[in-house]
Formats: structure tokens, sequence, C-alpha cells
């Protein structure tokens, strides 16, 4: 995205993507996109900061919040990150937070059918859930995951796996409930034995792991077809 896109045009184009996503993180946004996104947010709020204003952007604030998973800090806290793009009365978060969960289901976008109980968990692991592993982490993630394709002992498979998790995708997967993260697991473990053992139809893989972000099913038949590669190289060599 060009940087002389306002903000009105980023909300239509992300309003135009939700319907071809299964994960905010399919969005593929830049690390400079994100940072664009984030200044433009911040000066709706500085200069309006009206509740009609945050509540016409808030898919726009979805998205920034869950890829400041992925790009920002490693220890910035989801209520830091609410108090830079919307009010910080005290008495208008909850107003706040139903917004943002609310949304979700505005445009349809799956919240995995996560409640934690409390509103504000429950908004931070629904985007946990969507910022998933981060595409530069994700050739690591399949490397690690192929060493546990046959791993019979699966409560020590969730265990060694969430800690073998690559620097990022650990910190997002920490946000989750271990019930939460060990069906992530389980379903990329199936999904990296399957495309290993040959089955890379990309449309039947897609419909056998809904939950499965659109990228991740894309980013594993391509580290699949790399790995492959490299193994006919290095056999002719």
């Amino acid at each position: 995205m060009s940087n002389k896109i306002n903000l009105l045009q980023m909300q239509h184009y992300f309003e135009g993507q939700v319907g071809k996503i299964r994960l905010i993180s399919d969005l593929a946004l830049s690390e400079n996109d994100y940072r664009s996104l984030g200044t433009k947010l911040k000066a709706l709020c500085f200069f309006t900061g009206s509740e009609n204003d945050i509540e016409d952007y808030m898919l726009s604030i979805i998205v920034y919040s869950t890829y400041t998973l992925i790009y920002g800090e490693e220890d910035a806290k989801f209520d830091a990150i609410l108090k830079l793009i919307m009010s910080n009365e005290q008495y208008m978060e909850r107003t706040y937070l139903n917004m943002f969960r609310n949304s979700f289901d505005e445009f349809g976008i799956n919240t995995f059918g996560i409640d934690a109980g409390d509103l504000k968990t429950t908004c931070k692991m629904i985007l946990a859930r969507h910022a998933g592993v981060p595409n530069y982490e994700k050739n690591q993630f399949f490397d690690m995951m192929s060493k546990f394709i046959d791993y019979q002992d699966v409560e020590s498979m969730y265990e060694q796996v969430y800690e073998l998790h690559p620097p990022r995708a650990k910190k997002i997967a920490s946000i989750l409930s271990p019930d939460i993260r060990n069906d992530m697991i389980l379903d990329a473990r199936m999904l990296v034995k399957e495309v290993y053992d040959g089955r890379i139809d990309r449309n039947y893989l897609l419909d056998k792991y809904p939950k499965l972000s659109i990228s991740l099913i894309d980013y594993c038949l391509m580290w699949n077809d790399c790995n492959k590669h490299m193994l006919r190289f290095n056999n002719n060599y």
C-alpha cells in the first residue's frame, strides 16, 4: 500500500478482503503498511477520537492490533495498544471492548468460539488466534513440526512443540489457552504430515482444515516444494 492511501481507503480495502480470508494474518500486511496504518489511526484518535469515529474504523483497529502481535514490540500489551488508538478514559473501556469484539461478528470474521469469561482476555485471545504463526517464522515452524509427524505421545508433543515454537509464534501462542493452542498444534501436525506424504491438493487441504489460515496452508505447500527441490538438487551432486 502506498503512503498516499488514506485511512478510509485502507478501511475499504480491509472490508473488501474479509470475505476472502480466514484469519486477519491472511491479509499479509507488510511491516511498512502496518506502521502506516498505526500512524493514521493515532492521528484519527488525536484529532477526533469520538465514539462514532472509533466504531467506523474498528476493522482497521482489529487489523492493526493483530499485526502488533506480529511486528510490534514483543512485550506489547493489549491495554497499551488500545490506549494508543482509543480514548484512555476508563469508563469507556468496556464500551470499546464490546465494539471491538462485536466487530468480528459484524464482518463475519471467525472468533473460533473463544470466550474466556473476561471480555478483555477474550479479545486478546481472539487476536492471538488471528495472528497465528508470522510468515517470517513459518518455514522454521514447519521444520520443527516435521520432527513430530509420527510422535505417539500426544500430550508430550503439545508441550515440546510449544516450547520449540519460533520466538514470536511462541509469544503469540502464550496468549492462548492450552486447549486452543493444542488444537492448533494437532491440526498443524496433520497438515504437515499430509503434505509431506504427497497430499498437495490445495483445495482439498483448505476444505479439510477450515480452522487453519490460508497462508499457513500455502506456506506449507511452498515449504514442502522447496524441500523436495533441495533434495533433488543434493542428490544430483
